[in-house]
C-alpha cells in the first residue's frame, strides 16, 4: 500500500505539473489589468482539486483495476499492458464524468468533457508510473 501511495504522490505531482504549464500564459501574450494564476499557483490549486482524488478513488481502484489485469488469460506483456491502458483510461474518464456532476448542480457537457479527459489523463500519469516504480522494483527491490 506504500507504493501506491507513493506512486499517487509523483503522479499527483506530475499531473500538476502538466497542467500548470498547459494553462500557463506568458507574460507578452497577458492583457493589461487581468490577473493570470502563475505556475505555482496552478500547481498548487491542482494538488488541491486532484490529490484528494486520486487518494480516494484513484487507489482503491487501481487495486481494483490490477485484479482485473491479473485475470487476463494472455501471458503477453504489450496484451497486459494495453488492457491495463484501457481500462485505466475509462475508469479514469468514468471518474472525470462523475466529478463535476457530484460537485455542481447544473450539469454543462463540455465541462463534463474536459473533465473526462482530465481523468483519463491522470489516470494515465498514475498507471505509467505504477509501470515505472514496478520495473524500478525488480532491480531493486526497493518495496517487498
Amino acid at each position: 500500500m506504500m507504493k501506491r501511495f507513493l506512486i499517487a504522490v509523483l503522479s499527483i505531482v506530475l499531473f500538476a505539473t502538466l497542467l500548470a504549464w498547459v494553462s500557463y500564459t506568458p507574460s507578452v501574450q497577458r492583457e493589461p489589468n487581468v490577473y493570470y494564476f502563475g505556475f505555482l499557483e496552478t500547481s498548487f490549486f491542482v494538488v488541491i482539486y486532484a490529490g484528494p482524488v486520486y487518494f480516494l478513488a484513484g487507489i482503491p481502484l487501481s487495486v481494483l483495476i490490477d485484479k482485473l489485469i491479473g485475470k487476463t488469460k494472455s501471458n503477453s506483456r504489450w496484451t497486459r499492458y494495453f488492457v491495463g491502458l484501457g481500462l485505466y483510461s475509462s475508469i479514469g474518464a468514468f471518474v472525470g464524468f462523475i466529478f463535476p456532476i457530484l460537485l455542481t448542480e447544473n450539469i454543462d457537457w463540455r465541462g463534463i468533457i474536459s473533465y473526462s479527459l482530465y481523468g483519463c489523463i491522470a489516470a494515465n500519469f498514475y498507471y505509467h508510473v505504477l509501470l515505472l516504480v514496478s520495473k524500478i522494483n525488480e532491480k531493486y527491490l526497493i518495496f517487498n
